[in-house]
């Protein structure tokens, strides 16, 4: 599924995108939106597969009652093809913080 729709705010180090969901997301749902989300530091480059390698520390805050988050990126580390990222997913609607975590990729141009 794609959940990331789209990119609302750019900075070197971080990054916010708009994920929809058909229906109520699990923790799984975040993670995956999280990384499908990612891609927005990449937007000038070739990037053709990313593989989801590590997550920890995934923290559910609230309950999850929307179908829309924002979700909010850090850019961590990015050494050779590893790239390690924070993320919030902030809801649209009741601007609550819901989930929140840390991811590793790996990136083959």
């Amino acid at each position: 599924m794609h959940y990331a729709k789209d990119i609302v705010n750019v900075s070197d180090n971080s990054v916010e995108v708009c994920c929809i969901f058909d229906t109520l997301p699990t923790l799984a749902m975040f993670i995956e939106a999280a990384a499908q989300s990612s891609i927005a530091f990449d937007q000038d480059k070739q990037v053709k597969i990313g593989f989801l390698t590590t997550v920890k520390d995934v923290i559910l805050l609230s309950d999850i009652v929307e179908m829309e988050y924002l979700f909010v990126l850090k850019k961590i580390a990015e050494i050779g093809e590893f790239r390690q990222f924070s993320f919030l997913a902030i809801g649209n609607e009741g601007n609550l913080e819901t989930v929140s975590g840390y991811f590793t990729i790996i990136v083959k141009e």
